[in-house]
C-alpha cells in the first residue's frame, strides 16, 4: 500500500523543536509518524530558512542547526522554484509564503498540507488539517 504524503508547515515543526504547549504533543506525534515510515513526510527549502531564522532568535546558532539537520534526517526538503513563485502571486492568497507552500505541495502531488494556520488556506484543492486532525484521520491514539 501506498504512504500517503503531507507537507509539514513551519509551525509544526516550530511545536516540537520549542516545546510549545499545547501543540507539541500532536506535532511531535506527527513527526514521529514520518520518523517511523508510516507517512512520508515532505517541508520546503522556504520551511528550512524559517526554522533556522526563528529556532537561531530564540535560542541558539547551534540548536538551528541541529535541528534542521534532524529534520533532514527524517523529511524530504523539497525546493521551490519560479513557478511556485508565480502560482503563488496568481493564486489568490492572502499570505504569499502560504501560496508557495501550497503549490509545492500541489506540484509534487501531495495528499495532506499539516498547519494550524488552515484558515489562509480556504482556496485549497487539497486536504489542509490541523496535525491534531490529521492523527484523527488516521486514528492515531491521542
Amino acid at each position: 500500500m501506498k504512504k500517503e504524503k503531507i507537507f509539514i508547515d513551519t509551525d509544526i515543526f516550530l511545536d516540537t523543536i520549542l516545546k510549545r504547549k499545547p501543540h507539541y504533543e500532536f506535532s511531535n506525534k506527527l513527526i514521529g509518524l514520518c520518523e517511523q515510515g508510516e507517512v512520508d513526510g515532505f517541508t520546503s527549502s522556504l520551511v528550512i530558512a524559517n526554522i533556522y531564522y526563528i529556532v537561531n532568535k530564540l535560542t541558539s546558532h547551534e540548536k538551528a542547526l541541529q535541528s534542521i539537520s534532524k529534520i533532514r534526517s527524517i523529511i524530504k526538503v523539497l525546493p521551490f522554484t519560479d513557478k511556485e513563485i508565480g502560482e503563488s502571486i496568481n493564486g489568490g492568497f492572502k499570505d504569499f509564503e502560504d501560496g508557495v507552500q501550497y503549490f509545492i505541495s500541489v506540484n509534487n502531488k501531495i495528499s495532506h498540507l499539516i498547519t494550524r494556520n488552515i484558515k489562509d488556506f480556504k482556496k485549497a484543492n487539497i486536504s489542509v488539517l490541523s496535525p491534531q486532525d490529521y492523527l484523527q484521520s488516521l486514528n492515531v491514539k491521542q
